[in-house]
């Protein structure tokens, strides 16, 4: 899906991805193109429950999602100030990615139907700092973001629209996870990536060349290394 701001750039949603911890429940109330959510929810074996939201409702329009998740078209800070009422821990994940600032935009260019004014990215910054579950917010490099979000965790990136560069963002107000939703896109580039394969690539071609009862046995020593949940 085209529109302005998706996320579907290579590097960028490697990034995202590889900062998402396992949840129960995945919330995106600026859906936009909702690239990072489709992505995940049509991984095999994916449990996790999505919600995804745009106050647009011919943006959502042609929106599928397995059982269970749901598409809605509400007031993105109205659906925040609600999950930081009622939703608690660490199951709970949230992804926000708002209209970005006027002020970081070239020439200052209005994009959407429903546009965030300087006021409404200060509801927001208010409305999140009161969220007791995992969340994280992309926005360009920003003294007002950056200023409200002093306690988050994180990470810059650069990312190429339309041939020009913009210096973005990840807040999260959680530590890097040891544990993520999805290792699709392990690794921190492209490199590390492919050294990542390869190696698993190799570990398990070792593995699957041992005889049945020590391949299982070392299966059995992994899975019993790990802390139960």
């Amino acid at each position: 899906m085209k529109y302005s701001g998706q996320k579907n750039i290579p590097g960028l949603i490697h990034k995202i991805i590889n900062q998402v911890p396992p949840c129960k429940e995945f919330y995106e109330p600026f859906a936009g193109s909702a690239a990072v959510s489709c992505f995940l929810s049509v991984l095999p074996g994916m449990e996790t429950k999505f919600f995804v939201n745009d106050i647009d409702h011919t943006v959502t329009a042609n929106f599928t999602y397995a059982s269970g998740s749901k598409i809605t078209n509400f007031d993105a800070l109205a659906i925040i100030r609600k999950l930081a009422s009622i939703k608690t821990g660490k199951d709970i994940f949230i992804f926000i990615d708002p209209p970005y600032h006027h002020s970081t935009r070239p020439n200052n260019v209005n994009l959407y139907k429903r546009e965030f004014s300087n006021a409404d990215h200060i509801q927001l910054l208010k409305a999140v700092l009161d969220l007791k579950c995992n969340c994280m917010i992309i926005h360009p490099d920003i003294d007002l973001y950056n200023q409200a979000l002093t306690s988050w965790r994180t990470i810059q990136v650069s990312v190429r629209y339309h041939n020009k560069t913009s210096i973005e963002k990840l807040y999260m107000n959680y530590p890097g996870p040891e544990q993520l939703l999805t290792y699709v896109y392990a690794g921190k580039d492209c490199w590390d990536r492919q050294r990542i394969k390869r190696k698993g690539d190799r570990t398990i071609q070792r593995l699957l060349s041992l005889p049945a009862m020590e391949r299982n046995y070392l299966i059995d020593r992994i899975l019993q290394s790990f802390p139960k949940h």
